[in-house]
């Protein structure tokens, strides 16, 4: 697989990814757009009740409904798009000056297993760093066993547990 991950001036990552050994298709990794709402909060929705989890877009949620939009209050929001179609987002919101929290990373069920989301993660990371973040937190459910193995070979390492009103069951930091 191609893998090409560009900063620009304004300090935003830009990845393309040439699928060349899964799929003939093309992928470009760009910060969201208001455009990109519908799709990312039905990419969500879908992705979440996959595992029996009902998105919470007034509350718990209320981040990612928010995602693509100019009233967003997250530092980082990065879509994947393949053929035109979005494959995949994730947003990162800043806790503090060096610290972030990484959220609503969610991969369209047909395109798991190939790529887009390491690649979609590494973009996410890489925005991170340029922004001069250097602790990433994200929490996330033991049964999502796909992203808990991207998280851990990424080196992302357990922490303790979130609170039970936090809508997940297992935490992980990232030193960057």
């Amino acid at each position: 697989m191609l893998f090409a991950l560009r900063i620009d001036a304004d300090q935003s990552a830009v990845c393309s990814v040439h699928m060349t050994d899964l799929t003939p298709n093309f992928m470009e990794i760009r910060k969201a757009a208001p455009s990109d709402n519908g799709a990312a909060r039905d990419l969500v929705r879908v992705s979440l009740a996959a595992f029996g989890i009902e998105a919470d877009f007034d509350h718990l949620d209320r981040a990612i409904a928010l995602f693509g939009t100019f009233e967003t209050g997250n530092s980082i929001e990065l879509v994947a798009v393949i053929d035109g179609a979005l494959a995949g987002c994730v947003a990162i919101q800043r806790l503090g000056r060096e610290s972030a929290k990484l959220f609503g990373f969610h991969v369209d069920a047909s395109r798991q297993g190939r790529g887009v989301g390491r690649a979609l993660l590494a973009a996410a990371i890489a925005e991170a760093n340029a922004l001069g973040i250097s602790r990433l937190h994200l929490d996330t459910w033991d049964d999502m066993q796909a992203a808990v193995h991207l998280y851990e070979s990424f080196g992302w390492q357990r922490a303790e547990d979130p609170h039970p009103d936090s809508g997940a069951n297992r935490s992980y930091v990232l030193a960057l």
